[in-house]
């Protein structure tokens, strides 16, 4: 097949990029000039510059793709708000709109967890059709969850999308952001306390999301979203999990958010000066107040897909870690 990819310089892009050249498809990469490609080069993916904002761009590497993959995505929640829309929702936007009138076949989009705003309070998991927490409590939920709108809306007219929803990804390789960072920063006990220790989050490794992505290219059915979360674990159980592995000792002490808000905005200083970002992003606070347990049953039973616990993800994660893959 030959397949139009966003994002293949990410972190799950870059992961998809491997396995779709592996299988011998054909990969057309969306790539900023900006961007490393190396790698993506060295394993035969084709390299077409341009930009999610600018939708002429994205042309001629989409012209006569049998699928799309929008991956692409701004997490960085210390970017300008006005990035983080542009990417998330106007680029959604723009890919989408450019497949439908292309006329491409199939179109996949790399949703989160993050659209649904949390799980419910009582810490049972949400499934795909569990309504959203409103307020959405960061501005990268916000874009999300309007980025999706935007595909739904090209959908509704005619394209045939499937979405997928990861939760949390770890695995090798590492990167120097998001949930490898979180659980390398546990590992050495750079945390001194644990925020929203009772809160329940959802652990998927990257291999198992990634082979879970491409039976939906094979299996998913058009118009349908599938959540792909893993595993599931309080924050306190993660902290024990990692230093069971040999990690410092899992945080004795419990902050709740609002002391935490405070805590690391009078300590921010500090981290400058030691050229460090605090462990959690001030923005990202609002999310530790609530639960983001969620149900991947959909895709397990459809696609008959089985990741792998923390108990078996951790170890290989945790060791790329500290080799510094």
């Amino acid at each position: 097949m030959r397949i139009y990819l966003t994002g293949a310089t990410g972190y799950i892009g870059g992961a998809l990029a491997l396995r779709l050249r592996a299988e011998g498809h054909e990969v057309r990469a969306l790539v900023r000039s900006s961007s490393r490609t190396e790698l993506l080069a060295a394993i035969g993916v084709g390299l077409f510059p341009g930009d999610l904002a600018d939708r002429a761009s994205l042309r001629e590497g989409m012209s006569g793709a049998d699928w799309v993959i929008h991956a692409a995505a701004e997490l960085d929640l210390e970017a300008p708000a006005e990035r983080m829309a542009s990417a998330n929702v106007e680029g959604s936007e723009n890919v989408a709109s450019l497949a439908s009138k292309l006329g491409v076949p199939r179109f996949l989009s790399i949703s989160s967890i993050a659209r649904w705003g949390g799980s419910p309070d009582d810490g049972t998991p949400a499934t795909e059709s569990t309504p959203q927490r409103l307020p959405l409590p960061t501005r990268y939920a916000v874009t999300k969850a309007a980025g999706e709108a935007a595909i739904a809306e090209w959908g509704r007219r005619g394209l045939a999308v499937v979405t997928v929803y990861p939760s949390l990804v770890y695995g090798p390789p590492g990167k120097k952001r998001g949930a490898n960072a979180l659980l390398r920063q546990l590992y050495l006990g750079r945390f001194p306390v644990l925020v929203g220790a009772d809160r329940k989050s959802s652990w998927i490794f990257l291999d198992d999301l990634i082979e879970g992505i491409v039976r939906l290219l094979e299996r998913g059915r058009p118009g349908a979203g599938y959540l792909m979360t893993g595993d599931i674990a309080t924050t306190r159980e993660l902290a024990e999990r990692v230093a069971a592995l040999g990690g410092a000792p899992a945080p004795r002490r419990e902050l709740g958010v609002g002391a935490a808000r405070l805590f690391f905005r009078l300590a921010a200083p500090v981290y400058r000066l030691r050229g460090r970002r605090p462990p959690v992003p001030l923005e990202q606070l609002r999310s530790l107040e609530r639960h983001w347990a969620f149900d991947d049953a959909r895709a397990r039973a459809e696609l008959d897909w089985h990741p792998r616990s923390l108990d078996d993800g951790l170890p290989v994660t945790i060791e790329s870690l500290l080799r510094g893959a």
